[in-house]
């Protein structure tokens, strides 16, 4: 069985943005949905006073991930380009091992990076909806 990758980012939502985010947030995740089938889940989440999001996705293995990350470069200037202006990057976490084409983009920024790569066990239950 191939390990699971699970990536956690943290944001600085920027002053005056989290209306913006959250129409914004909703059609990047209109875009992943209609373009990765294999992508098991992906959401965002504001703290009470929408100043910082968190984006956690669970992808079924690093290949998913890879796929993931042309996602963004196809669609960049359509949608993904806004992201800068609207928050500011303060953590990204991997549980699991992340493919070079992540690790390069994060490594030229400045966050903290958190890397966990040794699956131990687990699993997954699909939701009841």
């Amino acid at each position: 069985m191939t390990a699971p990758l699970i990536v956690v980012s943290t944001f600085r939502v920027k002053e005056g943005k989290a209306g913006e985010l959250k129409s914004y947030y909703q059609s990047i995740a209109e875009i992943v949905a209609a373009n990765e089938p294999q992508l098991i889940a992906f959401y965002g989440f504001l703290n009470e006073n929408a100043t910082e999001m968190t984006s956690i996705q669970v992808h079924p293995d690093t290949a998913s991930m890879d796929f993931h990350m042309q996602v963004l470069r196809d669609n960049w200037d359509e949608s993904f380009s806004q992201y800068s202006q609207l928050v500011e990057a303060i953590s990204v976490d991997y549980y699991g091992t992340p493919p070079r084409s992540a690790l390069d983009m994060d490594l030229q920024r400045e966050y903290r990076l958190g890397l966990k790569p040794r699956h131990l066990a687990g699993f997954v239950r699909s939701a009841r909806t």
